[in-house]
């Protein structure tokens, strides 16, 4: 909590709550005890080798959104794909690198589409909105399908599900995510997403790694971007990330305040509490942060070495330089 703190962070999505293994209870007992420096929404975990109508079952039990608390448990997180390194990122076409132990070099699925949709289906209806995890091509296609497919079962019920990660996008799918309301969370944090490594993966995918994260592209298609850290994987700090979208050129954001947003009220939009925070208004709560330079002000090669000399939530002062 002190970390989240010292980096101006008052809200968090923990990006895998392994229920089984009681994660919910730890934020729980951290709030009851009155220890908790942030608002959090967990996503709960979709365990791969669990059965599925046992399992979506459980999950629908533990359905929590009571907007008094700091603790909610809203959210579902799935795994489309895995990761390119290794060559388990979901691909439409096969690997350059074969490393033997898929039957196809194209990647593999934790959850298959047939199956998110499912799980998509049955919990958006409970209110449940899902953060897939989606890096490879195939697997963000597939996960983009199962989003489509409950919506024309479901109807529209409002839910604000999001794809995250997004390394390797097919451009046929850019304007999908406007067309399906999906949300796009993407990270650039992480020194590897920066342009100049992206040759690092030419060994997996060839040309392929030559446009990971298309921020730039995702954002001229219209769709509705937040920015994330992925910590631990990546830098927590957000102005690290803050400035990387800004330089990562050619996928880079536009202007400062598009990626001030894509931090703040998006990121409470994507928490449904964009009415209670995410922006300076009169009526909000007081979750805000002070810091020691103005970064509309300084080259944006320089807003990374802001620190943050005040955080409070809800008025209270959590953490002091």
């Amino acid at each position: 909590m002190p970390l989240l703190s010292e980096n101006g962070i008052t809200s968090v999505c923990e990006g895998r709550t392994y229920w089984r293994r009681e994660f919910q209870d730890a934020w729980m007992k951290t709030e009851n005890e009155n220890e908790l420096s942030v608002k959090a929404v967990l996503c709960l975990w979709g365990y791969p080798h669990l059965d599925d109508t046992e399992q979506i079952e459980e999950l629908k039990s533990m359905y929590q959104n009571d907007p008094d608390k700091l603790v909610r448990m809203s959210q579902i997180k799935l795994y489309s794909d895995g990761i390119i390194p290794n060559t388990t990122a979901a691909m439409h076409e096969e690997y350059d690198l074969d490393l033997g132990f898929l039957p196809e070099n194209k990647g593999l699925n934790y959850f298959s589409e047939d199956r998110m949709t499912q799980y998509i289906t049955e919990l958006e209806k409970v209110g449940f909105d899902f953060h897939i995890h989606g890096i490879g091509d195939r697997g963000i296609h597939e996960s983009l399908n199962a989003i489509e497919t409950a919506r024309q079962t479901n109807g529209d019920v409002g839910a604000r599900h999001r794809l995250t990660h997004l390394e390797v996008v097919d451009p046929a799918d850019y304007p999908r995510f406007k067309e399906l309301d999906v949300i796009v969370d993407c990270q650039v944090a992480g020194e590897f997403t920066q342009p100049e490594n992206w040759p690092e993966n030419e060994q997996f995918i060839g040309n392929r790694a030559n446009n990971l994260v298309p921020l730039k592209d995702l954002h001229d298609a219209e769709a509705f971007m937040t920015l994330s850290s992925d910590w631990d994987v990546s830098d927590m700090n957000p102005f690290v990330g803050i400035q990387n979208a800004l330089t990562r050129v050619p996928q880079n954001l536009p202007d400062l305040e598009t990626v001030i947003k894509a931090y703040t009220i998006n990121a409470a939009y994507v928490m449904r509490q964009e009415d209670l925070v995410g922006s300076l208004e009169v009526g909000k709560l007081a979750d805000l942060i002070i810091l020691d330079q103005n970064i509309f002000e300084v080259p944006i090669t320089q807003i990374s070495q802001t620190k943050v000399l005040k955080t409070f939530l809800e008025g209270e002062v959590v953490f002091e330089r």
